[in-house]
């Protein structure tokens, strides 16, 4: 059975709405969390970045001009807006972080975190932005003007806000969920004037490094394993990707986006 276009995003995102409502608070999600490494491959690389590629590969082998607007063309300005995410990032991040990096250790335990939420960020990037932006597109007709991003900004951070509620204390309270989805309006917002997915994975691992740091939350994954674990993501999102995307160089080329 084919999915319609227009269902596809949100098919992933209920997916994901679903999953994690089921590891975070069911028994068979309890059961299931214990097995090493079960929860980060099956929903982070499974469902977070697996099936949003095939998703963006499959629309960028019908309309090769799509590629840059849904932020899965890699180029100079990927550069810029990465550098743009860490002066961002810094600044948004300096002072409530700061009376932690002066502690003993205090600046090995973020980089820690960083380490190990880099995943985590790319699964929500690629979820929130790359399959809903993509599934935003057809609504509106394949448009990518102010519109586009309006509406993108605004229902992701939404969205993303109202995720959180799948997650188990202290991420499923009201307060939490207005936070994430404030400072997803920051993330949302920079790929929107950039059009790059890897800066705002940048900008919302440099945020959720915050938020579990202020809140002196810790992870099991060593840093050595969460960079692994980005790794092999960003593996199979080429592998995914480029399956998904092949035959583009033959599709006709798409009028450019409005």
């Amino acid at each position: 059975m084919t999915i319609p276009e227009r269902l596809i995003g949100p098919a992933i995102l209920a997916l994901a709405f679903a999953a994690n409502a089921v590891h975070n608070h069911t028994a068979l999600g309890g059961v299931l969390g214990h097995l090493p490494g079960f929860y980060p491959i099956v929903f982070f690389i499974g469902i977070g970045v697996v099936l949003p590629a095939l998703a963006l590969g499959r629309t960028v082998r019908r309309e090769p001009l799509a590629a840059r607007p849904l932020g899965v063309a890699l180029g100079w300005r990927d550069a810029i807006a990465v550098l743009a995410a860490l002066v961002i990032g810094c600044a948004l991040a300096a002072k409530p972080l700061g009376p932690i990096v002066a502690q003993p250790g205090g600046m090995e335990r973020v980089a820690t975190l960083f380490a190990q939420l880099l995943i985590a960020s790319t699964a929500e990037v690629m979820l929130f932005l790359g399959a809903f932006g993509m599934g935003l597109r057809v609504l509106l007709g394949g448009r990518h003007d102010w519109r586009f991003g309006l509406l993108l900004v605004a229902v992701s951070s939404l969205l993303f806000g109202l995720f959180h509620f799948t997650y188990p204390a202290p991420w499923n309270v009201l307060d939490t969920a207005i936070t994430v989805g404030v400072v997803w309006i920051a993330v949302s917002t920079l790929f929107v004037i950039t059009r790059s997915l890897v800066a705002a994975v940048i900008l919302d691992n440099m945020m959720a490094t915050v938020g579990f740091a202020t809140r002196d939350l810790t992870l099991p994954l060593s840093p050595a394993v969460g960079l692994l674990l980005q790794i092999l993501a960003i593996a199979a999102f080429a592998a995914a990707f480029a399956w998904a995307r092949r035959g583009a160089t033959a599709a006709s080329p798409s009028p450019a986006p409005r």
